[in-house]
């Protein structure tokens, strides 16, 4: 009797094991689920980057990270969002960096006049090397999160008129012009010479229509979903104002319930779509510009040379910007070294 127990047992032990060692069950074999929440649309570059990451994730973690996405603030607005991911009630976000900047100041450092019409290169060089991943620490210390590297594209914001066609710095003097909001880009424009006017997107048409404003400051791809040039904008200058990026951001104690193996597949999915990513955001941008062009939109690019004017003309302004926001001093000198300044 004893034998067969023991061979009960000897038999009980190794399919334990075997279950333990399965696939699809078990500890070694664990799945992870999380959430990612975002507030735009299933068509905007953001959405359609995150669903090449998240079919990519699936496929090389060998179905051990399955993202649940969730689009359109079906969880929360990316004001929100932050708040969320601290607490853990969301595992990942990837939010736009001017609404980080309630959170953390660094996150604005592509809206100082420095940046004010670099060429995209040297913009996305900054932000991938070594002032995108001083941001980033500073966000892991600061949010408590785990920052997963190269940043989502928006695209520049631009300038767009009704009335007066723009081709340099003399041009803007007099004109009312909306921004998004912020200080930064307020005394940008103030120091071009134009009088900045914050208006809430959804009003931007009727303003538009009224003449309460001359023009707007945004996106191509914005300006174009938003049909302003049915509110009569007329004319853009592709001033390069400032580049919207989107960052990545992981829960830390999620993070942290990771397996190595599995992190090391999350930053690589993620960096590999980044790339392509951005790819998507400069072609909506690149076709918006050809759409609104068709609608009678005339879109000027000034030359580095004026573009290099106006930014040395609105560069006194940035000292007080920077310390008003509070950014850190030597990521700010890191930036204008890495600039040439």
């Amino acid at each position: 009797m004893r034998g067969v127990w023991g061979i009960l047992t000897v038999a009980a032990v190794v399919i334990a094991l075997g279950a333990w060692m399965s696939p699809g069950t078990g500890r070694a074999a664990e799945v992870f689920e999380f959430k990612i929440s975002v507030d735009t649309v299933p068509n905007h570059p953001r959405n359609m980057g995150l669903v090449i990451f998240i079919e990519e994730l699936e496929k090389k973690s060998g179905g051990k990270l399955k993202p649940k996405y969730y689009h359109s603030a079906q969880l929360y607005k990316d004001a929100h969002v932050t708040k969320a991911l601290r607490t853990g009630t969301v595992e990942m976000a990837v939010p736009g960096n001017w609404v980080l900047e309630g959170f953390d100041t660094n996150t604005s450092i592509t809206m100082l006049p420095m940046f004010f019409g670099q060429p995209a290169k040297i913009t996305e060089d900054l932000v991938d090397g070594a002032v995108g991943k001083a941001v980033n620490q500073s966000l892991e210390k600061k949010v408590g999160v785990k920052a997963l590297g190269r940043w989502f594209e928006l695209g520049y914001d631009q300038t767009w008129t009704r009335t007066k066609k723009l081709t340099k710095l003399e041009d803007f003097k007099g004109l009312k012009i909306r921004h998004s909001g912020g200080s930064t880009p307020e005394g940008r424009l103030n120091a071009l010479g134009a009088s900045a006017v914050f208006i809430a997107w959804p009003d931007v048409p009727m303003a538009l229509v009224q003449g309460t404003v001359d023009g707007v400051c945004s996106t191509t791809k914005s300006v174009e979903s938003a049909k302003l040039y049915e509110a009569g904008i007329k004319y853009g200058i592709n001033t390069r104002n400032w580049s919207g990026y989107y960052v990545p951001m992981v829960n830390l104690k999620f993070w942290n319930t990771l397996p190595p193996d599995l992190q090391k597949t999350f930053l690589q999915v993620w960096d590999e779509t980044v790339t392509k990513q951005r790819q998507i955001a400069r072609k909506e941008q690149a076709d918006a510009r050809k759409f609104m062009e068709g609608k009678g939109v005339e879109i000027f690019d000034p030359n580095d040379e004026e573009m290099a004017r106006m930014r040395k003309h609105i560069m006194p302004v940035q000292e007080k910007m920077s310390t008003d926001l509070k950014h850190d001093p030597e990521l700010v000198q890191l930036a204008k070294k890495a600039l040439g300044m």
